[in-house]
């Protein structure tokens, strides 16, 4: 039997408020890539930070490869659990070049090298995350995405068995969080690196992820492999909060994608509806390329259907929206 990477035992870490992180018992195999998934305050970021040492648990066991790190006599410092962790606010030193940002890990600690070891890790992890060329510059004369390679580059050089990562490409512009998550998960395969990453946005988890742990109020809803979440959702919250979920009253909950969607001529309605077919109203469309999305107003659903289609509809077109098999 294969001995988890880092595991949780009904670790609990509750605020007076009644926020933070319920009894949670999770295991997380060596080279995973698992994203903890879920809306502002449900207790991910608590999570990270027992893991990390930054927060100690009111209860339970943290195991790392068999070893503890946290149990009822047990509390491993931070900076001996031989992870690295990179955060929103990058705290890149600012009067460091880069070279001396990613090399600062190795010159003091656990993690401490030679000086012909560290130009040697340096210039490893630099070229890994193409900043090389970048290596005498400071971070105020770099670009957000070159900053946050450099982050990764300073998380990585340390040779963590773990990587820790808390909403990191938040605060990048959509077609560079594309751009750095694609590398990172390449790293990650690279290196069989584990990595656990928050995010609230679940296109980032699902493209990222070898499994997905969905969060609410404390609690992991549910722990899957992306497909699996999305096809398969353990309750409605987690149905809700992956990907979209039609609903009504009478019909059985649907996905966007298993919509069949089909323009009515003049808005004439058929005499008798095919099965599990619901007349709809488009009040909403939009072009995303290739396709549009259109919202519809439909008698029995509490809110707008979304809805795939080629066909160039427009606001106020009457259409017919059938359920179909996923």
């Amino acid at each position: 039997m294969t001995t988890a990477q880092v595991e949780l035992d009904s670790v609990r870490r509750e605020f007076p408020d009644g926020t933070g992180l319920h009894a949670t018992s999770i295991s997380i195999a060596k080279g995973e890539f698992v994203s903890i998934l879920g809306p502002s305050g449900c207790g991910k970021s608590t999570m990270l930070r027992c893991i990390a040492g930054l927060e100690t648990p009111d209860a339970g066991t943290i195991t790392f490869a068999g070893r503890e790190v946290f149990g009822p006599k047990t509390n491993t410092p931070v900076n001996k659990r031989n992870l690295s962790m990179v955060f929103q606010d990058l705290a890149l030193w600012p009067h460091m070049t880069v070279a001396k940002n990613v090399e600062f890990p190795l010159t003091t600690g656990a993690a401490k090298v030679d000086a012909k070891e560290r130009e040697r890790r340096v210039a490893e992890v630099m070229e890994m995350v193409n900043i090389a060329s970048k290596a005498d510059q400071r971070p105020n004369e770099l670009s957000g995405g070159q900053q946050q390679r450099v982050a990764i580059a300073r998380a990585l050089v340390s040779q963590p068995d773990l990587l820790l990562m808390d909403e990191p490409l938040s605060a990048l512009d959509a077609a560079l969080r594309t751009q750095i998550r694609s590398e990172l998960t390449r790293l990650a395969y690279d290196l069989d690196l584990t990595v656990i990453y928050v995010t609230h946005d679940q296109a980032e988890a699902l493209a990222m992820s070898d499994r997905v742990a969905v969060m609410n109020e404390g609690e992991v809803r549910q722990f899957a492999a992306p497909v699996e979440l999305y096809d398969h959702p353990a309750d409605s919250f987690v149905a809700g909060f992956v990907g979209v979920t039609n609903t009504h009253d009478t019909l059985p909950d649907n996905r966007p994608e298993n919509v069949q969607v089909t323009v009515l001529d003049d808005g004439k309605r058929p005499e008798s509806l095919p099965e599990n077919s619901v007349i709809g109203e488009v009040v909403e469309r939009q072009y995303t390329g290739g396709r549009y999305e259109i919202r519809c107003l439909v008698d029995g659903a509490p809110e707008p259907w979304l809805a795939y289609t080629r066909a160039p509809i427009g606001r106020g077109d009457t259409v017919l929206l059938t359920v179909t098999t996923p």
